[in-house]
């Protein structure tokens, strides 16, 4: 599911029956009393991620973004936080002692016939 924005995964949740009260808990890293994801981002993952979407997914400029009516503003705070977090979507670094290292030259299960 690291690949799904967070609107896709309520509309999973939900297809798949999970809890009311789960999906709509309001996401949070439970920091302090009050604390939310989207207070600290400062917008909600629903306009995250329809931005998302044409940012990443569809490769759109941000001059395509402003024109689909983003806000500069978002559009260069959204793609700022993107570049800062690259770090978090690539595995730790780890000794390389053996011939074959998990997810650099032992990943694909087409190599064994699967």
């Amino acid at each position: 599911m690291g690949d799904l924005y967070k609107t896709h995964v309520w509309a999973l949740a939900e297809e798949l029956g999970v809890p009311k009260k789960i999906v709509s808990k309001k996401p949070t890293a439970d920091l302090w009393e009050g604390q939310t994801d989207e207070g600290e981002l400062g917008f909600t993952y629903r306009e995250v991620d329809r931005l998302l979407y044409y940012m990443i997914d569809e490769r759109r400029t941000d001059a395509e973004l402003a024109a689909m009516n983003f806000e500069k503003n978002f559009i260069h705070t959204v793609r700022k936080k993107v570049k800062l977090n690259q770090f978090k979507r690539r595995p730790p670094i780890i000794a390389k002692i053996s011939n074959r290292t998990v997810n650099i030259d032992f990943r694909y299960a087409r190599d064994w016939g699967i």
